[in-house]
């Protein structure tokens, strides 16, 4: 039986606070009908960015302020060095993860467009210290997962020592494992993790 995607649901949260009252988790949430092929990891990314904007819009009318330090975009030169992007599905995962900003995937996926990151060879750095005794982040680029046979989701998580889907994130930032062993990694870890709130319950608006 083939399985058909008759809808994408998409969900966005930030941390917010009215002043004066303890912090809260703002959750947005849409669904979307798919049409005649699947969205594209681009057209999900946009979609995501939407939402996020459309989430502080509701957040600062009803009173609220985000508690997250304001940073601006990295330059595209200090993101490419940090995560070594090859193919646009890996900047709208970092993005819908929140690794990067709006405007940081805007600048990656322009750098993609480039004729200079067109055979820009990726260089991993030495390190005396062995891949599995250092951080899952500061893993080297020893092996590219680009392609190749996908691992079973046990095999990754006792190869990497992953807990969490963020730590699945930044092995794949890391491009050790594959786009599709990543899926099957978020497969494996539920649609969405929950994030603990400082204090007080969950706030959903819209």
């Amino acid at each position: 039986m083939t399985l058909e995607r008759t809808e994408v649901v998409l969900s966005v949260e930030q941390e917010a606070a009215v002043p004066g009252q303890p912090p809260r988790r703002l959750r947005l949430e849409a669904r979307f009908a798919v049409g005649s092929r699947p969205p594209s990891p681009a057209e999900i990314g946009d979609a995501i960015g939407q939402l996020d904007r459309e989430l502080s819009e509701a957040a600062r009318l009803a009173g609220f302020a985000s508690t997250a330090p304001v940073r601006a975009d990295r330059p595209v030169a200090e993101l490419v060095e940090t995560y070594r992007p090859r193919q646009s599905e890996l900047v709208e995962l970092l993005l819908a993860e929140g690794e990067i900003s709006a405007g940081e995937a805007e600048g990656l996926r322009a750098y993609l467009g480039s004729p200079v990151a067109v055979g820009t060879p990726v260089i991993p750095p030495r390190d005396e210290v062995p891949v599995m005794d250092r951080p899952i982040a500061a893993a080297p680029l020893e092996n590219d997962r680009s392609s190749g046979r996908a691992r079973t989701v046990s095999e990754l998580l006792s190869t990497y020592r992953i807990e969490s889907l963020r730590q699945a994130g930044a092995v794949r930032a890391r491009r050790q494992i594959s786009f599709e062993e990543y899926m099957a990694l978020k497969r494996h870890f539920g649609p969405s993790e929950p994030v603990p709130s400082p204090s007080g319950p969950e706030n959903p608006v819209g």
